[in-house]
């Protein structure tokens, strides 16, 4: 039958034959893998961005990616976000609510800049680095950097080629102190087997469907169970958000909850697709 291969905690390479080439996600600015969409700059308040340079567009013959945002930054106020090279709004009229994800089909090029704003504040500058040389998923994602400010700071990956689908288990929950440091997402297949998912792992499923929760950690964490499908070759994103200000009056606290997306995919990515069948874990 179809394999999960998880990668076991505080190790940065997936298990499997395969070996397949990860690529980068950067946790709380810090670079955890290879191949990157890195961040380059990120720049808070009203402080102005200069954009990049123009280049001859049309001769770069620029590769065509799909950008998935998915709003980590706990507020109660939505996120506008400005691509500064064709000064538009990717989000048109409708900013992105927190804890909602949309996917932009765009051709990219280095040193792109991404303002994402509230009202008239500016919380960030996300610039794209090191693309990836074919099309692919990628993630960004804006985090509150503090319960105390409105600053972001951001966090992204690239997607490699695989004819599986795959999962990546992201932690954009902040916190002061130790709160919400230790935790989890378990996911269930429908067969009942389950397993504990570390912060930072990419996996590749077998095709059908799961049950995805926050596992270990805090027990003030929501419980709830979310439901994911995967089909063909679908790139999924399960990510534990919120924000703690330990108590204190004088900063924001949000829930820990887990955000998954896309939870259903409506069509097959890949013809290629391994048939329903029965799912077994590996030995980890």
């Amino acid at each position: 039958g179809s394999n999960l291969l998880a990668r076991p905690s505080g190790s940065v390479e997936p298990i499997g034959a395969s070996a397949m080439a990860m690529a980068n996600i950067l946790l709380l600015g810090a670079c955890l893998a290879h191949r990157a969409l890195s961040l380059k700059t990120a720049k808070a308040n009203n402080s102005e961005v200069e954009a990049p340079e123009s280049n001859a567009l049309g001769a770069l013959g620029l590769i065509e990616y799909q950008l998935l945002i998915c709003n980590a930054y706990a507020s109660n106020e939505s996120l506008a976000v400005y691509r500064v090279r064709e000064s538009r709004y990717l989000t048109g009229d409708v900013p992105m609510a927190y804890k909602e994800c949309r996917s932009f089909p765009l051709r990219l090029q280095e040193g792109e800049g991404f303002e994402f704003q509230q009202g008239d504040l500016k919380v960030g500058t996300f610039s794209t680095t090191g693309l990836p040389q074919a099309s692919t998923t990628l993630l960004l994602a804006p985090v509150r950097r503090s319960p105390f400010g409105r600053s972001a700071k951001f966090m992204s990956h690239a997607f490699v080629e695989n004819k599986a689908a795959e999962v990546i288990v992201v932690d954009a929950f902040g916190a002061e102190g130790d709160a919400g440091k230790d935790g989890a997402v378990k996911i269930v297949d429908q067969g009942g087997d389950g397993k504990s998912l570390p912060f930072g792992a990419i996996v590749p499923l077998g095709p059908g469907k799961y049950e995805l929760a926050l596992d270990g950690g805090s027990s003030s964490h929501s419980k709830a169970e979310v439901p994911m499908e995967t089909l063909g070759s679908s790139r999924h994103v399960a990510m534990r958000v919120g924000i703690d200000a330990g108590g204190s009056k004088d900063g924001e606290s949000f829930p820990q909850e887990l955000v998954v997306f896309p939870q259903v995919v409506a069509v097959a990515q890949d013809s290629e697709a391994s048939p329903q069948g029965e799912f077994a874990w590996p030995a980890v």
